[in-house]
């Protein structure tokens, strides 16, 4: 079994952390603890924040959970762990990020209503924040991906929609937009260029703080799913 994945050593590492081998837990943590702080502190977060949430990392991932595996568990060896664990750490920095804001924006709230009630103005109403959802970074890719091709030109989505999940090559593309492989090669280049420039802007509308580059993005693509942030 270990033999077919992608990345059995990362694998074996954390099954044998799930099983409580001390020294693999200690070397779980020392091998990836910078690596994660400084992807965070890249994405976004304070040296403070980056700090405080690989420290819970650890925990979080080892801690069994009601009704539900831990969450080091979800991972299948099929990307490196680092990669996964910062998957992992984004999905808590932007949980993070939003629970500071709703309280900011709770506590301007109150010194409205405090201000209105001072005054004898009619109180200001307030429609109440919404729960942190269990894996908002999801709710930002799946947003920003709908976005981008929802906003893209429909010959572009189609295009691309053909290169990339019908697998067509250039040479079967150029036959059926009857052209040459070097305009489908640039018409494919524009297209894609389109929606990475698309998907980023709308992340960027959607948390403004969150630095992400095309590369991150397809980078999480490839390695999250619900079950990874808990949701299973």
């Amino acid at each position: 079994m270990l033999d077919a994945l992608p990345y059995p050593d990362d694998f074996l590492l954390a099954q044998q952390c799930l099983e409580g081998d001390v020294l693999a837990i200690r070397r779980f943590q020392e091998e990836h603890e910078s690596g994660v702080v400084n992807y965070l502190i890249h994405r976004g977060a304070t040296p403070d924040e980056a700090a405080e949430l690989a420290g819970r990392l650890w925990a979080d991932c080892l801690a069994e959970r009601p009704e539900s595996r831990p969450r080091l568990a979800t991972y299948g060896g099929n990307s490196q762990l680092l990669t996964w664990l910062k998957a992992v750490a984004l999905n808590n920095l932007v949980q993070l990020k939003r629970h500071e804001n709703r309280a900011k924006q709770l506590e301007m709230d109150e010194r409205e209503l405090d201000d209105a009630v001072a005054a004898d103005r009619p109180g200001i109403s307030s429609t109440g924040a919404r729960y942190p959802a269990e894996a908002p970074l999801l709710e930002i890719m799946r947003g920003a991906v709908e976005a981008a091709f929802r906003d893209c030109a429909p010959e572009d989505f189609v295009l691309v929609q053909l290169a990339h999940a019908n697998g067509l090559r250039f040479r079967e593309l150029a036959r059926m937009y009857s052209c040459s492989e070097a305009k489908i090669s640039r018409d494919l280049d524009r297209a894609r260029h389109a929606i990475a420039a698309a998907t980023l802007k709308s992340v960027r509308a959607q948390d403004p703080w969150l630095e992400l580059q095309w590369e991150d993005f397809l980078e999480l693509c490839r390695v999250v799913s619900p079950a990874c942030f808990g949701v299973e």
